[in-house]
């Protein structure tokens, strides 16, 4: 039976991807159901979780964000925040306390020599989230792109923090006829699932 599994010793548990306990990228969602939150990025954007943030780059490289976190005094309004010299150049005309489903949150821009910057932080619990949303062009559009990724950002519900599982590599027996888009397209990857199917079993292009 192709769709049956043939697992070799010690290969069967082996997670793929991501330390569990640090969240997981599925496309362009990030989902942490340790720490109970999720966001989906914009269009066209590549998602990479590092131990120190989460990072990602539009096709293209004209455009990128980072998320990561900090701990902010309770007393201190997320609007001081981020004027308080976290990042330059902020124009304070542009800082403003806004709601994102329910959480306390401000926005600002910023300008440097070559980006243009979207910032938000966003109080969760005792934590404040920053987004930083980058562009070398500003447009109405990626503006708008940027607000609704950051509105994506909210609490994730018991049923989707169980559900959020690790991925696992498997050993599975190729049929006759089968090909690489075929298998790949089996896998739970998302996004880029023949590049990965290559890489994980080593084959070229044209292999």
């Amino acid at each position: 039976d192709r769709e049956r599994a043939t697992y070799r010793a010690g290969i069967g548990g082996l997670v793929y991807g991501e330390d569990p306990s640090e969240g997981f990228v599925r496309g362009r969602r990030f989902l942490h159901p340790k720490l109970g939150f999720t966001f989906q990025a914009p269009d066209g954007f590549a998602l990479d979780n590092t131990a120190q943030a989460v990072l990602g780059v539009k096709e293209g490289g004209g455009q990128a964000l980072r998320l990561d976190v900090v701990r902010v005094p309770a007393e201190q309004t997320l609007a001081e925040y981020l004027t308080s010299g976290w990042i330059e150049n902020i124009d304070p005309k542009t800082v403003e306390e806004v709601g994102i489903n329910g959480l306390q949150a401000a926005t600002a821009t910023a300008k440097g020599d070559q980006w243009v910057f979207r910032l938000y932080a966003v109080r969760f619990g005792t934590d404040v989230y920053r987004f930083i949303f980058a562009s070398k062009r500003t447009t109405a559009d990626i503006d708008r792109a940027f607000r609704e990724s950051v509105n994506t950002f909210r609490r994730m519900t018991l049923a989707e923090s169980q559900a959020a599982k690790p991925m696992h590599i498997k050993v599975v027996s190729v049929e006759p006829g089968e090909t690489v888009e075929r298998l790949a397209s089996r896998m739970a990857t998302p996004d880029r699932a023949v590049e990965r199917f290559r890489i994980l079993n080593g084959l070229d292009p044209n292999e």
